[in-house]
C-alpha cells in the first residue's frame, strides 16, 4: 500500500461495454417481439386465406348451380319458342283448312295429326264434295280416301275423309 491515491472500486463491466450489452439485449428483445408479431400475423393471414378459399368454393359451387339452372332455363325457353312457333303454324293450318271448306259442306269432326287429317261431315251431294273440297285436299296430301253414306234424317251425304302425307313421297 504504497500508493499516493486511494484505490477506487472498479466495476467488472466498463460503461461503454455496459452500453453495448444493453443495446444488444434491447435489440434481441425487439427482434424477438418482431418475430412473434410476424408469426402471429402469418397465422392470422393463413386463417383469412383458408376462410377466403372456403368462401370461394361456396361461390364456385353456387355459380355452377346457377349455370345449370341457366341451361335449364335456356332449354325451357327454346322449347317454349318451338311450341309457340308450332302453335302459330298449327293455327295458320287450321285457318287455312277452314278457309278451304265451302259453305255447302258442314264439318262435324276434324282430327289433325302430324302427317294426317281426318274430316267427318255432311255434304249435299257427292259431286259437291268431289268438286269443292277434294281437289284442295289432294293438292296438300299424297293419299286421300273418302267414304260416303246417305243420312235420311238430315237428307245429306255423310262423308269420312282420311288424308295422309306419305313420308317416302315427300
Amino acid at each position: 500500500m504504497y500508493s499516493f491515491t486511494t484505490p477506487r472500486k472498479k466495476s467488472l463491466i466498463d460503461k461503454i461495454t455496459w452500453l453495448w450489452l444493453s443495446f444488444i439485449v434491447i435489440m434481441l428483445v425487439a427482434l424477438s417481439a418482431f418475430g412473434f408479431f410476424l408469426k402471429y400475423q402469418t397465422s392470422f393471414y393463413e386463417e383469412m386465406l383458408s376462410g377466403t378459399k372456403l368462401t370461394n368454393s361456396k361461390y364456385s359451387s353456387s355459380v355452377s348451380n346457377l349455370d345449370k339452372e341457366l341451361k335449364i332455363v335456356d332449354m325451357k325457353k327454346a322449347l317454349n319458342n318451338e311450341v309457340r312457333s308450332s302453335n302459330a303454324l298449327l293455327k295458320a293450318s287450321i285457318k287455312n283448312l277452314f278457309d278451304l271448306v265451302p259453305d255447302q259442306i258442314t264439318l262435324n269432326e276434324v282430327v289433325m295429326k302430324k302427317d294426317a287429317l281426318f274430316i267427318k261431315g255432311f255434304t249435299p251431294t257427292k259431286d259437291s264434295y268431289k268438286l269443292l273440297l277434294e281437289p284442295p285436299l289432294k293438292s296438300i296430301f299424297n293419299e286421300s280416301k273418302v267414304t260416303f253414306s246417305f243420312n235420311g234424317r238430315v237428307g245429306k251425304y255423310q262423308f269420312e275423309s282420311m288424308n295422309t302425307i306419305n313420308e317416302l313421297l315427300k
